[in-house]
């Protein structure tokens, strides 16, 4: 921390020094400007921070125009002063003239941040990052507005960012360590957790972590070392032995020689207490207690697993079948897919026209990505239960996922048969229709969800953009415009309808105002600003429409053959300015993403437009 604020220090010192340089150099002809400015540096050395903010204060009101650097030092000093608002205010001004001025998005970015208005603060901070890529504190300031905000994807960014600078910080590793074991990419958890162990063999943390880790691969050999490890060096509690105990249990291994380890049995919870039991061979008792961990945490793996173990002690195939049911389910819950599909198919095993099994094990083959097997058991399903429930639908959700869109649309359909009042089908209708370029078909589909709810944003949105897709311009901009109306945060939304005017060549303003909120909520999305240039091409302001194509390329993925048309719009915009060998490269580039005969067409008109110069 101490080196944090030293840096900072520096970092504000370094900053002033060369400001004053350069604000100097701006007030050459304003003397009196120039002397205040001159006191107000003297002051601050001195350490007198309120005089010297009356001095900088005295030379921007002798200024009819000042210096973006005259502000962000006020922002600076007002800062210092615990003056917050005022510092935001000088430092909204120095970004006005200067909109990529690192010190003042700094100076704001900090203060938002201690203000905890962590969603404005990210704006700041996310342009400061585009400025200054490999700054510390930029970096640490995001990663906590993204925390703050839950937004775990942009945060794994951020921390694996910080670990390019440098790989050796063991908390930050931790933390994303932890994010990626949230999001179940068990594998980038584990590969951290080994990273920390290289550089601190002792952290007790990453070893507990790893030794869960190891356990849900099954590889109970490597688990069994790690917590012996944790347990010689007396770092696990009860509460730790007792989860270790219930672990070893699931992967089969006699765990009794541990409770011996614990100081206080009479503290054992119920799942310890039903371990012992079972391994006593009283089963009754054994029995009584995973029921009774069952009503205290529904969620506990081991009580369900102990209750099977029962099942098969006893030879009871009816228990075992019910009790395994339950545990494939409480698998899937957990995404433990590989854990589910073999619980599951032990009770298919056992009665295979357990309906509600079948089921199962289609949504588990689904999430596995085994399409052909889950509609399968969906198919089944169909053919022998009576309540058919939501079956069509997640039949069309697999036919979707195999890109089958027509059996999806099917599917949907015979779903809508049986619930005709239930709005998301024909939602799922809807997105079905318009993959198959059934934009008649969509539109209906929305109407009908929009009918139903009538306030759902999505629903309107996705009925806005049939209609565009129909050719029905003036239709999708009211229906856009009123799913704005409900939801004015949506940025794609916001993009579409600002986008759809400016490519009419209509209400152009207000096309801009649409499209630059977008822009506040993703400013590095290589759509929006693709439609921000597009924007000024249509108002005649060719090269700030060009300064937006040029950034925007910089962020799509060429893999989407739909990406062409932004390479399109820069050639467009290269050709009004006359640069037509860049025109040329750039339309080129579109035919390489998508070939399109009037994009052809263009290169061969600037190529006589090259030949006549």
């Amino acid at each position: 921390m101490k080196k944090l604020l030293k840096y900072f220090i520096t970092v504000i010192l370094f900053f002033l020094f060369f400001a004053a340089i350069t604000y100097t150099r701006g007030y050459a002809v304003n003397t009196e400007a120039l002397n205040y400015f001159s006191l107000g540096f003297y002051f601050y050395y001195e350490g007198n921070l309120r005089k010297a903010k009356t001095y900088f204060e005295q030379a921007a009101r002798l200024e009819s125009e000042p210096n973006y650097v005259l502000y962000s030092i006020l922002a600076e000093v007002s800062s210092m002063l615990g003056e917050r608002e005022e510092a935001k205010k000088y430092a909204k001004r120095s970004l006005e003239l200067k909109p990529d001025n690192p010190e003042s998005l700094r100076i704001i970015s900090s203060i938002l941040v201690s203000e905890q208005n962590y969603e404005e603060a990210k704006k700041y901070l996310e342009e400061l990052l585009r400025i200054r890529p490999d700054d510390y504190q930029t970096l640490y300031y995001l990663a906590e507005v993204y925390d703050a905000l839950n937004d775990d994807n942009s945060l794994i960014d951020i921390y694996n960012k910080i670990l390019q600078i440098n790989p050796h910080l063991v908390e930050v590793r931790l933390n994303l360590a932890q994010l990626y074991l949230k999001k179940g990419a068990i594998g980038l958890a584990k590969n951290e957790y080994l990273s920390i162990l290289k550089d601190d063999p002792e952290n007790e943390r990453a070893m507990f972590y790893l030794a869960y880790i190891y356990l849900s691969e099954a590889n109970t050999e490597k688990a069994i070392e790690v917590f012996r490890k944790l347990y010689d060096k007396k770092l696990l509690d009860s509460k730790m032995i007792e989860d270790y105990i219930a672990s070893l249990f699931v992967e089969g291994y006699d765990p009794t020689p541990l409770i011996s380890k614990i100081e206080k049995e009479e503290e054992l919870n119920s799942v310890t207490r039903g371990i012992m039991a079972f391994y006593s061979g009283d089963y009754t008792m054994a029995k009584k207690l995973f029921k009774k961990a069952i009503d205290e945490n529904k969620d506990s793996i081991t009580p369900y697993y102990g209750l099977v173990r029962i099942a098969e002690a006893k030879r009871d195939m009816e228990m075992e079948k019910r009790w395994r049911f339950v545990l494939a389910g409480i698998y899937y819950q957990y995404n433990a897919y590989r854990r589910a599909l073999g619980e599951a198919i032990r009770v298919k095993q056992i009665d295979e026209a357990y309906i509600e099994n079948r089921y199962l094990l289609g949504d588990i083959y689904r999430a596995m990505g085994k399409y052909k097997l889950a509609l399968e058991e969906y198919n089944y399903f169909l053919k022998n239960s009576r309540e058919i429930g939501d079956v069509y639908v997640k039949i069309g959700f697999t036919y979707d996922s195999m890109g089958e869109n027509e059996k999806a649309r099917e599917a949907f359909e015979k779903a809508i048969e049986i619930s005709p009042d239930n709005d998301r089908l024909y939602y799922y209708l809807g997105i079905e229709c318009r993959i198959l370029k059934d934009y008649e078909g969509a539109i209906e589909a929305f109407k009908r969800a929009v009918e139903i709810d009538a306030d759902n944003a999505d629903y309107l949105f996705n009925l806005g953009v049939s209609y565009e897709r129909s050719g029905k311009i003036d239709k999708a901009i009211e229906y856009l415009e009123k799913s704005i109306k409900l939801n004015d945060k949506d940025p794609i939304a916001l993009n579409y309808l600002g986008y759809l005017l400016a490519d009419k060549g209509i209400r152009l303003k207000e096309a801009k105002e649409y499209i630059a909120r977008a822009l506040e909520y993703d400013p590095n999305n290589g759509a929006y600003l693709d439609s921000m240039g597009w924007v000024y091409y249509r108002l005649g302001d060719y090269e700030k429409a060009r300064e937006y194509l040029e950034m925007a390329i910089q962020y799509i993925d060429e893999s989407d053959e739909e990406n062409y048309l932004i390479y399109e719009h820069l050639g467009d915009v290269y050709y009004k300015i006359q640069m037509y060998e860049d025109a040329i490269r750039a339309w080129q580039k579109a035919l390489e993403i998508k070939y399109v005969r009037g994009i052809y067409l263009k290169i061969k008109r600037a190529e006589v437009k090259l030949r006549n110069m």
